[in-house]
């Protein structure tokens, strides 16, 4: 009875989860879940995977047609996409679509989220859909092997989590990077930058994670004689002993990424990206749509601080279309207003700022809109480089 329920997936018409979740049993499987159907009153039942004789929870996947529908939807304009194997936040909630929000709320399972089409011209992003989900699914996969090995992937440090994705992505789409006869500086051009200024690999700024766990993880793979198999071994006693281990591997790992010199581009561009630079440049880029083309073109130091020059110099009046991808971006402040992560005094700066630009624009003041809008994009820079020259 139970392998005909659950051959494929099922729709079940029920008012709430609990209910859809009561109409299948006694023939529920523990692994498997139930999420929010596309229709009002119903749910998608599915069924558990199965890797050799174990039952996997399978994973839902949410395709957005293009990648600026998902970042507006999920309030989160540097986003490529997203793995997660939690129930989001109530506070998290607050800035997702009604459908994603029941989808990421309601399943008990492991959840992807993509964009099919990237932007056109676009150095912000992956050069793929394939490229995403591969980097997606590689964290679908890890999540998998972490449970085989009773590891809660909680425990897991998010450099050695992005590390691992980031190169398992690199090898469905290119080939392992062993396979490349190049030097290191070549292949993790930024990682050998901040190698180069001094950066370790216990204190990786959130921009650099992607780049410095992709060039441990191939650090950690030649000297484990390039077999992935022996790498895998290892990780369970690594992540028990995270902070010895990379204090173990620090030296050689620098010394490995630093046997040529690092190209002037490269340094800027890790300047750029511990500098959250994609983030800042995402929620002014309607303001000043130049701002790409300076990423695009960083080479120097120069490019970095030309790119600042613009976001702290004098603000264009916005057109109405400007004036709405302007407003879609209010979604951050509102989050950052009621996060714990941010002081009271930010909080009670950030809900100042909604209230004026809710005024202004009630008024139709599009000039003193934008003014306020960049004062606020201003203050949180200010705000945040602080905190990072504190925390150093």
């Amino acid at each position: 009875m139970a392998e005909d329920i659950w051959q494929n997936s099922q729709m079940v018409l029920a008012r709430s989860r609990k209910e859809a979740m009561a109409l299948l049993e006694p023939d529920f499987f523990s692994a498997g879940v139930i999420v929010v159907g596309p229709e009002e009153g119903s749910f998608w039942a599915l069924p558990p995977l199965l890797l050799s004789n174990r039952e996997i929870k399978p994973l839902t996947l949410v395709i957005f047609e293009d990648l600026k529908s998902l970042q507006e939807t999920i309030c989160c304009f540097d986003c490529d996409g997203f793995f997660t194997t939690r129930v989001v936040t109530p506070l998290c909630r607050l800035s997702l679509d009604l459908a994603i929000a029941a989808i990421l709320c309601r399943s008990e399972g492991p959840v992807a989220v993509v964009a099919l089409k990237r932007e056109k011209k676009s150095p912000f992003s992956r050069q793929s859909f394939g490229s995403w989900l591969a980097h997606e699914f590689a964290h679908w996969a890890i999540y998998i092997w972490a449970d085989l090995q009773g590891i809660s992937p909680v425990n897991i440090p998010q450099l050695l989590r992005e590390g691992l994705s980031e190169y398992i992505e690199f090898s469905l789409v290119h080939g392992h990077p062993y396979l490349y006869p190049l030097a290191p500086t070549f292949l993790h051009p930024i990682a050998s930058a901040w190698a180069q200024q001094g950066g370790g690999l216990a204190n990786v700024p959130q921009g650099l994670l992607y780049d410095v766990g992709l060039s441990l993880i191939d650090f950690l793979v030649r000297k484990k004689q390039n077999l992935w198999s022996n790498l895998i071994r290892e990780l369970p006693k690594w992540i028990e002993n995270w902070p010895k281990c990379i204090a173990d591997w620090e030296g050689e790992w620098r010394k490995w990424l630093l046997e040529e010199e690092v190209e002037p581009w490269a340094k800027a561009y890790s300047r750029f990206l511990v500098e959250e630079g994609v983030f800042w440049v995402k929620l002014v880029e309607p303001l000043f749509p130049n701002l790409p083309k300076i990423v695009a073109d960083i080479k120097s130091d120069e490019d970095v601080d030309r790119l600042w020059d613009v976001i702290f110099g004098p603000i264009p009046t916005p057109d109405e279309r400007t004036l709405n991808e302007l407003r879609k971006r209010e979604c951050v402040f509102h989050l950052m207003s009621m996060s714990e992560r941010c002081s009271s005094e930010l909080r009670e700066i950030l809900r100042d700022y909604l209230e004026r630009l809710q005024k202004l624009c009630e008024e139709g003041d599009s000039r003193g809109y934008a003014e306020t809008f960049m004062e606020a994009i201003r203050t949180l820079i200010q705000f945040f480089h602080l905190l990072q020259l504190q925390g150093n």
